[in-house]
């Protein structure tokens, strides 16, 4: 049985961090899977350690370099996007969040500002992130397109779109929705 907070039945943060594991471990399997298989066999390591390189730079990046990379000052074009649909299905999410809640039905993922503020900060964390994987996926498909693997490029730029570009967009969209 997980461990519970006797006091507030409400989940341990152990928990927490198992429900919001389920949809990082599926998402990042379904993407990094083809794009190991792809630089496996068709990329050289020199260019696999160039990409990694230029990719982790994005983790140096200041929140306000982030700032000026958004997309939109208003969460109505994310709206339009579908930004919000994909925020139910990922770690932190209206799923995750649901599920919690079925369970341990006093359960809020939000209490306070100090909860807030952890939230916007894990925006930029999580952005970071996925900034580093678009421009690898990106360096990656450029690359297995210019050799002629036209069928791994597209799937690449389309595995790009989804786990990267979108959840980029998301967590600016989270941002925008707590105002700042």
């Amino acid at each position: 049985m997980p461990a519970l907070n006797s006091q507030r039945g409400v989940p341990s943060a152990a928990v927490v961090a198992c429900y919001n594991a389920v949809p990082s471990v599926l998402w990042s399997g379904l993407a990094l899977g083809p794009l190991a298989v792809c630089c496996y066999h068709y990329v050289v390591q020199p260019w696999l350690w160039g990409f990694l390189a230029v990719s982790l730079s994005a983790y140096a990046w200041p929140a306000a370099w982030l700032r000026r990379l958004q997309l939109a000052p208003r969460a109505q074009v994310y709206r339009r996007l579908g930004v919000p649909g994909l925020g139910y299905f990922t770690q932190q999410g209206a799923l995750v969040n649901r599920l919690l809640r079925r369970r341990y039905p006093n359960y809020r993922g939000l209490v306070g500002r100090r909860a807030v503020a952890r939230l916007l900060s894990t925006t930029y964390q999580q952005e970071r992130f996925h900034w580093a994987g678009l421009l690898f996926f990106l360096g990656v498909s450029i690359y297995v397109g210019a050799a002629g693997q036209l069928g791994w490029a597209l799937g690449l730029t389309v595995l790009n779109v989804g786990y990267n570009l979108y959840p980029i967009w998301l967590q600016q969209y989270l941002r925008i929705r707590l105002g700042h």
